[in-house]
């Protein structure tokens, strides 16, 4: 979005990319669908410590702290699962001993000593929900986009918890990936939101056109409920089952939606040259105006608020941002980011926030507002 341009001067509000990864976590990798198990991600092989690598090689490349979307079903150590109404394809006689071994333990240690690359997100416990052997679509909605009962998805939600004390997770994520996206919004207190907020969940994702409206959101892109936030995920660029996915544009949505098939080799010792792949395209496609690389989720949704919902003024050699469409929402507060070609940004004024430069790409400079606390108006003096 270009805010301001002379001759001499391009000021842009750039929208953000974020990289969530899903369905991460199984053990196995094949999609038992077809006989009423759960939709894994169609791999030719099981999963290993490697495919964890891979994933930390791309959030090193992009200097992003990568959300993963993990189902944890077959991290289960106790076998607690089979307590879980709906939990799993097996019901009562769930048993995960298939699972349990070495790898498990050095994964775990793997994912807790590398917290600073990889932002476990919650996308269930098995991806789906299992009512007399069969298995429907999603886990916490049905296909209809309604909430499963408020204990049912309690629950499940418990559960994700007691298995990530299991492997020595140490806090409850801050950001839900709806399953299947089926999800729903609107319905205040009892609404999913409500629950995912006595979880501590700041954020969540999905596609919006497939989401259960029962009341509008606040933006055809992001919206918020009972302390939640949800933003716009989009189309992902390729197929949820395609292997080593050659890169393909990203689209135009904070939010850049791969899942971890597309992002692995069936040889596990090639899967960096696909993350490679993958890591240059999205660099490249954030290196204009137009786009800027989030370093979190909470960056993310707080550039795609502003980017959003700011409401932006121009005059002579002044730029003012106005937040207060942001105010309902303290975790979309802070700070946010302008790319800008021309002009002396370091001599700048800015009432109301401080301008950090952070980057300097050729051209154009990236700058850091800081927004003061209690302000919801900035004025840039350009002179």
């Amino acid at each position: 979005m270009i805010i301001y341009q002379t001759e001499d001067c391009i000021v842009s509000l750039p929208l953000p990319l974020f990289l969530v990864v899903e369905d991460v976590g199984w053990w196995q990798g094949e999609d038992d669908s077809a006989v009423h198990g759960p939709f894994r991600n169609r791999f030719p092989r099981r999963h290993c410590l490697a495919d964890y690598q891979a994933l930390t090689q791309l959030s090193e490349r992009l200097s992003m702290r990568i959300a993963i979307g993990m189902v944890l079903g077959e991290w289960d150590r106790n076998n607690l699962l089979k307590e879980i109404t709906g939990a799993t394809w097996m019901g009562r006689d769930w048993e995960n001993c298939l699972n349990q071994g070495p790898w498990l333990e050095e994964t775990a240690e793997y994912i807790r000593e590398n917290e600073q690359h990889l932002e476990l997100a919650v996308h269930g416990l098995c991806h789906e929900f299992w009512q007399g052997g069969q298995a429907q679509r999603s886990e916490f909605h049905d296909s209809d986009g309604r909430m499963r009962s408020k204990k049912i998805v309690t629950d499940h939600l418990q559960a994700y918890a007691a298995i990530m004390e299991q492997n020595g997770f140490s806090s409850f994520p801050r950001i839900f990936v709806p399953p299947a996206l089926h999800h729903s919004f609107g319905n205040g207190e009892d609404s999913m939101q409500a629950v995912l907020r006595d979880f501590g969940i700041d954020y969540v994702t999905t596609r919006f056109s497939r989401t259960r409206l029962y009341s509008p959101p606040v933006h055809e892109k992001i919206t918020w409920e009972c302390g939640v936030t949800l933003l716009e995920r989009g189309v992902s660029p390729v197929c949820w089952d395609e292997v080593a996915a050659v890169p393909r544009p990203v689209g135009m949505n904070p939010i850049l939606a791969l899942h971890w098939g597309n992002l692995l080799h069936p040889d596990p010792c090639r899967s960096s040259e696909i993350v490679a792949r993958w890591g240059e395209h999205i660099l490249t496609e954030t290196t204009g105006l137009g786009r800027i690389l989030s370093v979190d989720a909470a960056d993310c949704w707080r550039q795609a608020a502003v980017f959003y919902l700011a409401d932006i003024q121009i005059q002579e050699q002044k730029i003012s941002v106005n937040l207060k469409n942001l105010q309902a929402m303290p975790s979309l507060c802070g700070h946010f980011s302008l790319k800008i070609i021309g002009g002396h940004p370091e001599k700048w004024q800015c009432l109301g926030a401080q301008m950090v430069i952070t980057g300097r790409d050729h051209s154009i400079v990236s700058v850091k507002l800081l927004v003061e606390p209690e302000r919801h108006r900035i004025d840039i003096l350009l002179h």
